[in-house]
Order: C-alpha cells, then structure tokens, then sequence
C-alpha cells in the first residue's frame, strides 16, 4: 500500500512537472536602435532553416528556447529597418547563446547588415567543469571512438570497463544519446560504442549536475546527433585500416623457441631434459620444466597400456600436433563509420517534413592472441526519424541496435556477469599456461546484444513555455556459451600408426591430457549466461523562462527493470566447477526535481533540489549470521523455506547549487555543490549464487542504500589575448555508502559466503589546469594536467569468522585503509593546419593547402606497488612504476571535390614506438618476484640499492649477468658490479618474451568522405 500510495503521488507530480536530460540551448538577445540605443518592440527574430524564433519585448528582449545544438544563420526583421543577418551563430547544449543587435533604420529597400557572430571563449553562464565538442573538432583527431575523445579531458581516464570520471568508477557516469540513456541497467556502465560521423556535440561534464540528472556521481556524457535534413541528402563515410601486424613486440607466443616451447623444441634439452646441464640455472628458471621426450617414451613404453607407446621422436610429433595451433594475428583492425540522412522519400512532406537520420558503426580490433574469439567486433546501428506535426510540436522516434562479439573473462569462483574481454592488456594477462593460448576454447565465446527504442515528443506553447515527454525501451541480452563440441573420432595420425582425435580444437569437457601434459579438456570453456535485462523509463518536462534573465525546469522521471538473470558455470565431468546464479527482480526508481537557472550580468546562479525514490522490489531473507540454509544440501531451498519481509523502500533529497561570477568580459569564476546518488550494480543487490550441491556463496543484499558522492568544485576561466583559454578547477569528493563484499565463514567450513553491504568509503581530491587555444589559421589545440589524490578504506571488516583464533589472525594481518598515491598525468594536442589557398597555385590547385598535422601525446606518473617477499608488517607502496608516455600522430589532407569534401588520412598510433612494460610477461608469481629481487631499489643496500623502477629493462643482446654480493667492499668486485650496472645486465626480465612489452607502433590508414 505504501509504494502503490507513492507511485501515485509521484504520477500527480508528473503532471505539474518534468523535464529530461537537456539536448538543447537557447539563444537570448536585445534589439536596439543603432542611433537612439532604444528598445525595438516586436523585431520578427528567426533562425534560418528552422521553425524557430521570437519577437522581441516590450524592452528589445528575446528569447528562443529549445534550440538543438548545431551553428546557424539568425535573422531580425523589422519595418523601417534594415534586416539584420547574424551567421555562424553556435548553439550548445544546456547554454544560452547571447546575441544583441543594432538595427540601422532604411526608409526605402536596403541591403541587409550582416555581420559574423562571436563566439566567447569565457562562456559564463557555465558554473561547473565541462567541455562541449563540436563534430569538425573530433574529424582532425587521431582518434576512431567515442572512449578517446572522451579521455582525452582533464580528468578522464580510461578504464578496462569503461570510462573514469575523476577517480569514480565507470558506473558512476551517465551515457546519453539524444537525451536517452546507453547505461547498461545490470552493472550501470555506460555503453559508449557509436558512429562519431554522426555526432553533432557531445558535452563531456565531470562535475556539477544540475538537478534534472540522476543516478550519477561522476560524470554525464551527453551525445547529440545530427538530425536529416528537410530538404536535401547527405551523408558520410568512413573507413579506418589497420594492416595485419602483431600487438606485442618480441618473438611470437607460438615461435618453436618461445617461453612455452622451447624446453620441448631445444634439441640442447628436449630429448634429455632441461635438467641434463645444457642450460646454466639462470636459463632453466626462464622456461618450465621438462623431463625430455626420451623419459616421456619409456613412460609409455612402461605403462600397461599397448596402444599409447611412442618412440621419442614420436612423442616429439605428437606433441607438435597437439601445439599446431598458430595463433599470430592475420586479420586487420578496422572500423566503418557511415552515415545517411534527408527527407523520407515520397512521404516526407505530406507527413509533417518526416526526415531520417541513418548511421552504422562497425569495428574489429583483434586480441593480443586468439582465445575462443579471435578478437572483439562491435556493430552499432541508429536510426533517427523527425516530424513537424505542427509548427509547434515535434516528434523525436529514435531505434539503437547493437551487438559485440567476443570472450567472457569469468573466473574460477563465480559466474559471467556480462563483461567480456577487449582491451590488449587484460587479454595479455590471461597467457599463463600453454593451455590458454593452445585451446581454442579455454574460456567461453560471448555476444551481447542490445537494442532502445525512444520516442520523444516536443511542443513549444508559447515563445516562454515548452514541455517535452519521452518513453524509451531498452534490452540486453547475453550469450556466453559452450564452444563446437570436439569430434573424438580417431581420423588423424600425426605419428605413423598412432591415431587421435581433434584435440585440442572442440569443447571436451572431461579430463584429458596431451603428451606432455597440457590439459585438453576437463576444466575449461565453464563459463554460461543467458541473462535479458529490460528496462522501461517514462519522463514528461516542462520548461518555463519567466522574463529574460529566469529559467525553470521541473522534472520528473520513473525506471522499471527486470532483470531475468540465468548465470552460471558447466562441467560434466566435475560438480565441483558448476554453480548457477538464477534470479528475477523487478527493481524501480522514481525522481522528481525543480531547477532554477538565474542569468545577471554578474552572476548566474543554477540551483535546484532533487527527490529520488528507489524500491528494489523484492524479498528481503531473514537469516541468521551462520544459518544452516547457507550449507550445502540446504541453499536450493533458501528462497522457500527462509523467512522473508519486503525489501526497504528508500527516499533521498539532493541539494545542489552552481554559481558562475563573471569577473570581466574574458575572466569567471565559479563554485558548485551538490549531493548525487546512484544505485549500486545488480549483483551487489541481487545476486544469489550456488554451487551444485547448493551452497550459498554470493548473496546480494537488496536492503542496500543508494551509492552517494558529495562534491564541492571551485574553478577559474580567463581567456588570454582572445585566444586562448586557460581553465582551473579545484575539487573535493566525499564519497560514501559503496557496496563490498563482506565474508563469513563458520568454525568447520560448512558455511562461507560472501554478503554485500554499503561499506566502502573514499576522499577524492583533485586538481585540473587547461590551456586550450580553439581558433587559429594555423596552430589549434591543447594542455592539460590531472592531479588527484584518492584515499579509500571501509568500515568495519571484510572477513568474519566464528572460530576466534582466524579471527584474531585476520585482525593483525589487515588493514582498512588505503593510504593516497596520487598519480598525475598530462594530454597535449597540437594541431597544425595550413590554411585555404596557401602556397603556389599549380592549374588551379593548391597542393600545400588543407593539410593537417596533429600530435596526440599522453603522459602519466609511474603508479605505486607493494613488493613484500618476506610479509613484514606495514611495507605498502614500497615500489614504483617508471612513468608512461605515448604519443599519436595524425597525418591528413582534405580535398574538396564538387559536393564531396574527402579528407585521407594516416594515424600512427605510439609514433616512437616506445616499450610499454607489461606485468603480463611474467609466467608466473616466481617470475615476478625474480624481477623485483633483480631491481636496484631505493630501500635495498650496498650496490643492491639503487633507483630502479619497475618497467626497468635489460636493454636487448645483453647477457643476464647478476650483481655480486660484497659486504667486503673488495674493488674488483665493485667493478664488476659497476660494469652490470652501466648495462643494466642485473635485471632478470620477465619469462615470457612476448607479452613483455605491450601495444607497439600501429598505423592506420583511412578515408572520410562527407557530401
């Protein structure tokens, strides 16, 4: 009764109230006499190409409010005055355009005044850190996604599971497209995958929302794109190539002589054994074990078994049948962007001008090395409809279908949750064992397909009032799925007389080993998820500007998931590595919010206050600490037979003020505040995992609070000789109520489980300094510095136990904070472009015009690491990182051709091919900590000690040669230890050569055709 008596009472404010996630500006003005400086009263203002525009007051004011981003032509008409023409006008998102104009009086038929519109590079009436980005600003750019645009903002990082806003997880920001939402409702990560030849501005806020968004804490990413034409066709292409080349430098993974094949390949060691002498002890730690393929010939020659016997030499081939897989990159990276729009054919005008706007995306970016997927592949497909319905009212009908192919990265203890594997790095990271680069099914294929549909309709009641009012579906749905079955009939015979079947291609799940020992079935390709999450949302707005200098919203907003989650892992041959996670929940969300928008001369204030109400909407199970439904036998009845109460329905109120004090023409300052809330991710409130005998060892727990950041931001802007713009902001985040996992675990171990609870907490702090330098014939660009400082830890413990004596043990060995390392980083982007019509003129041609040069480079401090071989009580932090730069290189020229504007183009991607050290060479934790011991670190003593950081390297063709012991202080030892360190040639590198070092030079070639 209570949440039907809420539901209601927010329904009865939908009608009073609402807006949705701003797409538009406004243009505001004064019209003057250009002798008297008089107010004109009803001057005819319009903007050309639109059905927008104004007539001015009673004193010369005018306002247009619902303005889609984009550059126009805005025209005053008036009796007895010329016309007056204002071109390259630039709207944005959520900013008032100001434009005042003096109209010269003409007694008979004068030409228009025109005049071009200048653009401020203070913008004022913004009162928090954003950047908006216009589509010609993103074309020069060495760059083919949305993710790089985005992270190339002070501030924004990227992550391998998304984009990081200021040190908050990627959950905590907000992807919208056209004012609809991308966020994947499961875990609340953005989906950011899209066609940048359709972006017409996306604004990239870090701080400061205003009261209409909700359900974010870190960052809004507000995509607009461009809408078809009335009355005319165009388009655009883009093909981005890549030719074949390797992501890793050093000798391949699958090379005869590489970590994992040499001590079978060597003829030094492979007949005999890597312990037969051959190999010093240096050079037998740098590859596994082998007994030789002579003892693996008597083994089965010994063994009761007739039909397994092998000569050596056999074994040999049997062994590189088995390792026949060649797994060296051979399909390019590429991207397709295109994009079609104009009026609908035939229709078109008979239906209120209905005009369409078409995009596609596709992407293939290959793994490092193939896993059951040779590489991700990501389609993105829009279609965006518009009509008039009348002069007044238009309808916004948007569809979004996409879908990714790749591999799920689920791990040996719980389910798939719906991320999969894309980046170089975490796919490196998984090469430790033969078996993963040698199976084609280790871990599981996985798809995810997502689809929106939105319908947004707008209707203008008069020049002040406008209301707005959407519906939006969305869905994904996962697939994580078992690999072909293997075909275990014996066709093949890989050694004279010898028999077998396809392995290690096929899924095989039950025990089975090559000949030297490589699994080939059993534990692998787990990994199952059929999960569909749908999500349906309802918002209606109403946005009124009373006089010239106040502007209200309202808004409302409701959000209905179901989550049908059906998780899980699979073995047929063992229990022990299957378990499920099978739930259905309903959860809700419902805001409502007012925001004021105060415009003066010297101070725009934006202040509103926000109302959140969120329900999960599900049983709430009463049990006990150590409850025996947690056991095993018992936890497939626990939704049955535990006591259950509804879960805690929750209201939350959201204060939050902006003030923009424009100091001079060219100079701001501004302050925001503002408490945001977002809900936590399904399985921290949902999830219920089981192994096969049922044991409980996930709960969700769906009495969790809202996430919850306060943040205060302080920034300057001042704009330098006009043309350049320098940009500081200052800003605390006090972030509170995060969910962890909390463990418990009884004295004999019949129950352990894992519960979530709203126990984590962080300080952030930071500071941003830009300099950005916009316009210019020649030289554009930007700098920019992050530095923050992030301190973290939880209340209470992670790890409860009943037996006292783990518990006292737990206590002494951990901490429950995390001490600050900041790690600043720095992006420069230097533009160059030679101007129209430069240089000499060749048949009418000039070859030296329209050619841009831009440099992308990125810098960022070396992170901390805790190197503790010994576990000695408080050693945290103890190494570093040697610090990371790269640099990006975009070569291009634009031609212009008839209609067609074509620009060709070469990105070189880590143009200095720098080494990026990675912790994915080592084969294992010995090798690791081999590397560390060998470093020359600044704690160590005599000639151990030293400043050496980890990404340090024995440069190539250098011998491994160790540091000597020398408590005697004897010279020639010292010498000798001298001579090592001027060649670094102590440094014991990491095992596997390959993955060493990450992400060598690329080139890309490509082509953007806009007509």
């Amino acid at each position: 009764m209570k949440k039907l008596f809420t539901i209601l009472f927010l329904i009865m404010c939908l009608f009073a109230s609402a807006v949705l996630g701003g797409t538009t500006g406004k243009v505001v003005g004064r019209v003057t006499d250009n002798n008297t400086g008089e107010p004109l009263i009803g001057v005819n203002i319009s903007l050309e190409g639109t059905v927008l525009g104004a007539a001015t007051d009673q004193d010369g004011f005018f306002i247009i409010l619902n303005v889609p981003p984009a550059q126009y032509t805005l025209k005053a008409d008036y009796i007895g005055y010329a016309p007056s023409i204002v071109k390259n006008m630039e709207v944005k998102i959520d900013l008032t355009t100001e434009i005042n104009i003096k109209m010269k009086e003409a007694y008979i038929e004068a030409e228009a005044v025109v005049v071009e519109a200048k653009r401020p590079i203070v913008t004022k009436d913004i009162s928090n850190s954003q950047m908006n980005i216009e589509a010609k600003a993103i074309e020069t750019l060495p760059v083919q996604r949305l993710e790089t645009v985005l992270s190339l903002q002070a501030g924004i990082e990227m992550g391998t599971q998304g984009i990081i806003v200021r040190r908050g997880d990627p959950n905590q920001t907000v992807m919208m497209l056209d004012g609809f939402s991308l966020n994947d409702e499961r875990s609340n990560v953005p989906y950011t995958a899209m066609s940048l030849s359709a972006v017409e501005e996306i604004k990239i806020q870090t701080g400061g929302f205003n009261a209409e968004y909700g359900d974010m804490r870190s960052g809004l990413i507000n995509v607009v794109t461009k809408e078809g034409s009335r009355d005319s066709y165009n388009g655009s292409l883009v093909f981005n190539y890549s030719p074949v080349a390797q992501k890793h430098l050093g000798p391949s993974l699958y090379d005869p002589y590489s970590y994992f094949n040499r001590p079978f390949m060597d003829p030094a060691v492979c007949w005999t054994g890597t312990a037969n002498g051959a190999w010093d002890d240096n050079m037998r730690k740098q590859y596994p074990n082998f007994e030789g393929w002579n003892a693996v010939s008597e083994n089965t020659l010994q063994d009761k078994d007739p039909n397994n016997d092998l000569t050596p030499e056999g074994a040999k081939r049997l062994f590189e049948w088995q390792r026949r897989r060649q797994g060296d990159i051979a399909k390019p990276d590429f991207v397709i962007d295109g994009s079609f729009g104009g009026p609908v054919p035939f229709v078109g005008k008979s239906l209120g001008n209905l005009r369409f706007y078409f995009t596609h995306y596709r992407e293939q970016n290959m793994f490092v090395f193939p896993l059951s997927r040779d590489g991700y592949t990501e389609n993105q497909t829009q279609l965006k409809l518009t009509t008039d319905l009348s002069s007044k009212m238009k309808l916004l009908i948007t569809s979004f279908y996409g879908d990714v192919r790749s591999v799920s990265p689920y791990n040996w203890t719980t389910t798939p949750t719906g991320r999969v594997l894309k980046g170089v790095e975490e796919v490196a990271d998984l090469a430790n064992d033969a078996e993963v680069i040698y199976t084609p099914g280790y871990y599981s294929p996985s798809n995810i397909y997502r689809t929106m549909f939105g319908l947004k309709l707008t209707h203008v009641l008069n020049p002040k009032t406008f209301y707005e009012a959407d519906i939006q579906f969305k869905r994904s749905k996962y697939n994580t799925f078992q690999t072909g079955l293997r075909d275990t009939s014996l066709l093949y015979e890989p050694v004279p007389g010898y028999f077998v079947d396809e392995a290690p291609y096929g899924y095989w799940g039950y025990s089975s080993s090559g000949v030297d020992g490589m699994s080939l079935g059993g534990w692998m390709n787990l990994g199952r998820d059929k999960s569909i999450n749908s999500t349906y949302s309802a918002e209606f707005g109403l946005t009124r500007q009373f006089r010239n200098k106040n502007e209200v919203k309202t808004g409302f907003k409701i959000v209905y998931n179901d989550f049908n989650i059906d998780s899980g892992t699979e073995s047929p041959s063992m229990s022990t590595w299957r378990r499920s996670m099978i739930y259905r929940v309903n959860p809700f969300r419902i805001g409502a919010y007012i925001q004021d928008k105060l415009e003066f001369e010297g101070f725009i204030a934006n202040m509103g206050i926000r109302l959140d109400y969120s329900d999960a909407n599900a049983p709430y199970y009463q049990l006990d600490t150590y409850d025996p439904l947690y056991k095993s036998g018992n936890g497939n009845d626990l939704e049955t037979l535990a006591p259950a109460t509804n879960s805690k329905a929750d209201w939350y109120i959201s204060p939050r003020l902006g003030v923009s004090h424009p100091i001079t023409e060219n100079s701001k300052l501004y302050f925001n505040y503002g408490h945001f809330l977002s809900e936590a991710s399904s399985d921290y409130r949902f999830r219920i995992q089981r192994e096969s005998n049922g044991l409980v060892t996930l709960l969700g727990n769906r009495d969790l609070e809202l996430e919850k950041t306060i943040a205060y931001e302080i920034g300057y802007e001042h704009s330098l000789w006009n043309l350049f713009l320098l940009k500081l902001a200052a800003y605390y985040k006090d972030v509170t109520n995060q969910p962890g996992w909390i463990s418990y675990r009884n004295i004999n171990g019949t129950v352990q489980y894992s519960t979530a609870a709203n126990n984590n907490y962080a300080d952030i702090r930071g500071l941003e300094i830009t300099l950005d330098k916009r316009m210019g014939n020649w030289i554009s660009g930007f700098v920019n510095y992050t530095y923050d400082v992030r301190t973290s830890g939880y209340f209470g413990l992670l790890e409860y136990y009943e037996n006292p004596n783990s518990m006292k043990e737990y206590l002494r060995q951990n901490p429950t904070l995390e001490r600050p390392r900041p790690q600043p980083y720095a992006r420069a982007n230097i533009m160059v472009r030679s101007p129209s019509k430069f240089g000499p003129a060749m048949a009418g041609f000039h070859p030296l015009q329209n050619w841009i040069v831009n440099i992308l480079a990125f810098w960022k401090a070396g992170a901390y690491y805790t190197y503790n071989p010994y576990a000695e009580p408080d050693i945290v932090d103890n190494v570093r990182f040697r610090d990371y730069n790269n640099v990006d290189l975009r070569i291009a020229k634009d031609i212009k051709i008839s209609r067609y504007s074509v620009q060709v183009y070469a990105d070189i991607r880590n143009l200095f091919n720098t080494k990026h050290f990675s912790f994915a060479g080592f084969a294992n934790n010995y090798d690791r900590d081999a590397y560390l011991e060998s470093l020359r670190l600044p704690w160590k003593s005599g000639d151990q000690k030293g400043n050496d950081k980890i990404g340090d390297v024995r440069p190539s063709g250098v011998a491994f040669d160790p540091l000597e012991p020398n408590p005697n202080n004897d010279p020639q030892i010292a010498a000798r230890n001298k001579d090592r360190i001027s060649k670094k040639s102590y440094i014991d590198m990491p095992n596997i050569q390959a993955l060493t070092f990450l992400n060598p030079r690329d080139v890309f070639f490509g082509i953007k055709i806009n007509f």
